[in-house]
Order: structure tokens, then sequence, then C-alpha cells
């Protein structure tokens, strides 16, 4: 915490700067994100290379300032996202070859700053922790991580998506200091099928979003999502699919268009915790392709796992709260009454699942009718909830986490009944409870990142041919993933692999799945000209079946609102693998989106 014995107009801190490349070349504030979460505000500096830097704190008035030697302010600086906070107001001055910027502060607190070298795709960044009276440590959103993990994490506050491989899709920096403000995002997409060369799909999203400030250091966020397709292959068919709860769901959605409220959550820092409460997302877990430890929020499959995640994510209502524990700790709880489950591709989609492993296939010539899901629908007794613990302990980014969940996969219980002499097949969907127990941890070693998953399910149901059990088989379950993280060069080139396991304890011959199922991963990022190309090349194989899917993705930076990309996705092997069951469904696509 600052001390009046050195908060005097002569007294100054200095921190060290660490320089990574020449002085003499120009660096580019590219964009100013934030992050407010309980009593702590994060203030990170998007820059185009590695820069040389000096905070002072100084006092009457009370203020810090940062200098960043030959440095120019590429951004500007929305005062809205400091309401409310020790941070008052935000003032810029540019010299002939460096930039200064003024924070006046309103409280006493800790400050923290220390440089983030490069990782997956965020460039070099100058990090400021400003913590107010009584709280000493991070505890936002990223609370508990080392400083070379923390700022890898999106702020709570900032407006650019972050996709399930780190790529960010670019929205302009929001320049209102009104209380109410409008933004959002357009995106165009055009998928042709590589077989016969017929659409796909030719759609349009918008998603308008409002940030609104409210008294009492609260602040109301909504978004609207509008989508319209002129092709229907996609699905789906009926108005409101059955996955979604009586409070939740869109108003209006079809193959051809869909109009939801997709997120609408208030933060606000009560008793000292940082509480989200509304539609939200919540990730836990960081894996490329597969989730692992990331089941908080159910997803839609309408193509596959092919969507990013924050796109493809079923936001839920509840409360999340966060307390910062300890010196290096933060407490998170969520209470989940929404009982919304995973959306599934429909029957005769190009993505609907038909692998024997994953769902019941019925015998050539036997009829079979699948009944409506026994969902549950009682927003108390059917609840979720969770609770995640995470620390920097010894070097390592640690998190602790339990859910307590319906799993968001229906179980598809199975029979055979007779329908006026003859045998008919009936599958009832039921939706089933599990323990999630599980932690990551994740540590870097130079220009490696080490990171794992692991998590144990209590009750995992898989498919079995024994009928006596209607079908389906009740085993206990291990998952874990492994990823390690090398950046090469000049940190404009990155190498991910990934190792996932599954594995069932309690095995027999009936079961359709291997007893431990094996999934690889191998992320290929490059970015050229100052990042405004970025190629991405991700493959999923499975050592079981033999089958994959590999995704390209060149897209271009046009403006720092505009982003367009050309990419493809390509299956193969077996056929009735998790990915060779969708051969013949490739595609390649084009695809822009505008920040409004």
């Amino acid at each position: 915490m600052i001390s009046k014995r050195c908060l005097t107009l002569a007294c100054s801190l200095f921190f060290a700067a660490e320089a990574y490349s020449n002085s003499d070349d120009t660096v580019t504030v590219k964009g100013i994100r934030t992050g407010i979460s309980a009593n702590n505000v994060r203030v990170v500096l998007d820059l185009s290379g590695a820069a040389e830097y000096k905070v002072l704190e100084l006092a009457q008035p009370r203020r810090l300032l940062v200098e960043l030697a030959h440095t120019e302010l590429a951004t500007d600086i929305n005062q809205r996202e400091f309401a409310g906070t020790i941070i008052s107001d935000v003032r810029t001055s540019a010299k002939a070859d460096s930039t200064d910027l003024v924070f006046e502060l309103s409280s006493e607190g800790a400050i923290k700053a220390f440089p983030l070298k490069p990782y997956l795709d965020k460039g070099h960044r100058l990090v400021i922790d400003f913590s107010e009276p009584g709280l000493a440590q991070d505890s936002n959103q990223t609370a508990g991580l080392s400083p070379a993990l923390a700022a890898q994490q999106q702020p709570v506050a900032s407006t650019r998506k972050q996709s399930r491989r780190g790529s960010n899709r670019k929205s302009r920096p929001r320049q209102k200091t009104s209380p109410l403000e409008i933004s959002g995002t357009w995106s165009q997409e055009w998928a042709v099928t590589t077989n016969d060369g017929s659409t796909q799909k030719f759609e349009a999203v918008v998603e308008p979003r409002i940030d609104l400030v409210l008294p009492n250091n609260m602040h109301l966020t909504g978004i609207a999502r509008v989508r319209g397709d002129t092709e229907n292959d996609l699905g789906p068919d009926a108005s409101r699919p059955e996955n979604y709860s009586d409070i939740n769901g869109p108003w209006f959605n079809n193959a051809h268009g869909e109009f939801s409220l997709r997120e609408l959550y208030l933060d606000a820092r009560w008793g000292g915790g940082f509480w989200r409460i509304g539609k939200q997302q919540v990730v836990w877990g960081q894996a490329d392709g597969v989730k692992v430890m990331d089941v908080v929020n159910p997803q839609s499959y309408r193509e596959f796992i092919m969507d990013d995640l924050d796109d493809s994510r079923i936001p839920l209502w509840m409360i999340n709260v966060e307390y910062p524990v300890g010196p290096d700790g933060n407490l998170q709880f969520l209470w989940i009454p929404d009982t919304t489950y995973h959306e599934l591709a429909e029957t005769g989609t190009p993505y609907a699942f038909t692998s024997s492993r994953l769902v019941p296939v019925a015998p050539a010539g036997l009829p079979t009718v699948i009944l409506d899901a026994d969902k549950p629908d009682n927003a108390f007794s059917d609840s979720d909830a969770g609770l995640r613990y995470s620390a920097f302990l010894g070097g390592w980014d640690v998190t602790l986490n339990y859910l307590y969940q319906y799993q968001n996969f229906p179980v598809p219980y199975q029979e055979l009944r007779l329908n006026d002499g003859d045998a008919l097949g009936v599958v009832t969907p039921r939706y089933k409870r599990n323990h999630l127990l599980g932690g990551t941890f994740s540590n870097v070693f130079g220009n490696f990142t080490l990171r794992s998953e692991l998590v144990y399910n209590s009750d995992s149901y898989v498919i079995s041919s024994d009928l006596s059990e209607r079908g389906i088989a009740n085993s206990k379950e291990f998952s874990s993933v492994l990823g390690l993280d090398w950046q090469l060069g000049s940190y404009d080139t990155l190498l991910s692999a990934q190792w996932f396991q599954r594995h069932l304890l309690d095995y027999n011959s009936n079961i359709k799945p291997d007893q431990t199922e094996h999934n690889l991963s191998l992320l290929y990022r490059r970015t050229f000209a100052n990042e405004t190309w970025t190629l991405d090349a991700l493959g999923l194989y499975s050592p079981n079946h033999g089958d994959r899917w590999v995704q390209l993705r060149l897209s271009y930076l046009f403006r720092s609102n505009l982003e367009i990309w050309l990419g493809g996705d390509f299956f193969g092997g077996d056929k009735n693998g998790v990915y060779g069951e969708f051969s013949g469904a490739d595609r390649v696509l084009v695809g822009m989106e505008l920040g409004l």
C-alpha cells in the first residue's frame, strides 16, 4: 500500500525498464484495455514492440506518471472504463520521442507494474495494477496468476472478442465518455462445401451492445444477436430447440434467422467481492478444440466445434461472485438456476452426430422413435453450483475446481417395445447429474509454457450394447490435457501441442468407446507485417480411430475495426470416429468482421 512517507512531491518509485529491442525504433501503443474486479483495476497497454518505460508515483495531487520512451499513442482512452474506481482521470502528453500517461488517483492503494513478452496472439504489453485500500494484491478476474500469465486473460471490461485459440477479432475502441455507450459487431461468413461446390451458409450476424454506468460503482452490459442466413443447411428447424430452459433461448430461431438476447449482466462490487449477475459466460480451462474443464456453459454444435467458443457457448443466467483470498488467491462461487444444455445439430444437417461411439444406432430395418428429452425444469432443485479457487503457488498458476451440474449431453436410454406385434426401438434422452472435481496448473519457462487440466467425473454415461441396461453404461471417468506452447524466434511464431486423454474407470466389453481415448492437437500460428496478417493452422487427430480434423485460417487486419479472413475445415479417417464421421462435409470459407 502507498504510505504517507513516500507520498511526497519529490518521492518517485521507479520500475526497472526491460528493453527487448533497439530503443531507436518507435513503439506504438496500439490499445489500452481495462479490467475491473473487486477492489482492483488492471490497465494493459498493448504495444507494437518492447518499450523502455518508467513509472513514478507523485503526490499533491496523488497521481501515477508512466513515461514511455520512443513511443507514440495510436488509440483513444475511454474515461468511462474507470468510473467509480481509484482512477479519477487519465491524461496523455506526447513529446518529441516519448509519450506520458498520467493517472489521477482518488485514494491510496498499492500499485504494481510489469512488462509481458509476446504470448499466443498477444504482443508486448505493459501491465499496471491499481489496488484500492484494503487490498494489496491483484484481485481481478485473473487474480492469483503470476505476472507472466495474468494479463494473458481477457479483461472483464474489454470489448474485443477472444476466440478459442486466442486470435482476437478486432472491434473499434469505444471513444464516448457518457454513462451510456452503444457499440457492436457485424460479421459475415460464406461457406462452400468442397464436394459439390454448394453454399452451406451465407450468414450475417449482428451483435449490438450497450454499456451503462450506474450509481454505486455498478455497470450494466447487454448484448443481442441478430442472425440471418440465406441457406437452411445448418438448421435448426425448430423455432425453439428443446435444450433451452424457460428463462433462456432465442425469441425467434430457425434455419434462416435468429433474434435473441445474447448476454445481459450487472457488474458490481459489494462486500469486498466482485459480482456479476445475469446472463453470461464463464470460462474454466483453456484447452484448444476438445473441452476438458470448460463445461460451465453449454455449447451449440450446429457447426460441430469449428466456430469460436465465445460464439458457440450458450450464455446462462447465473450469479457469479469472486472474493480475494490471502495474498495471491481468489475464490469464485457460481449459482446457475438456468437449466439450458447443449444444442445439438439436428438429424439430417451436415454436422449431426452419427458415430456409434457417441449415439445409439438402430439395426438395419428396425423402426426407431426418439422421444422428447426428460429435461430438468426446476430453477431451484435442478440448479447447478460451482466453486473455484485460483492462486499463484511456488511459481505455478493453480486452480482447484468443483462443479455440481446436470451434464450438458442428454443420455440416450434405449429399449425395444412391441407395436402391433412388431419390434420398435425407442430412445428416451435424460439429463443426469455429475460431480466434477479437477484443477489446472501452468507455468512459463523461458519461451515455453507448460499447462495442464485434470478432471474427475463421478458419472460418465457412454453407449453400450447391453440392452438390459437400456444401452447405457455408467462409469467414473478421469480426463486430462497436457499442453506445451513454444514461442519461436522473435515471438511472431507459436507452436502449441496438446495431448488429451479420457479414461473410463468402470469398463466392460459392452461399452462402445475405448476404455482410454486419446486425442492429439497441434496449432501453428504466424503473424506477418506488424501483426496485420495472421496464419492459423490447427489439427486434431485421434490415434484410437485414425481420424482427423484440420482447420486453416488466414486473416488480415484491414483496419483497426475491420478484419477479413479466408479459411477451411477438412475431415478424414474412420467414418465411425468423432472427426471422421464428418468426412464429406469439408468446406472453405471467406468472412469479415466489422466493429461498429
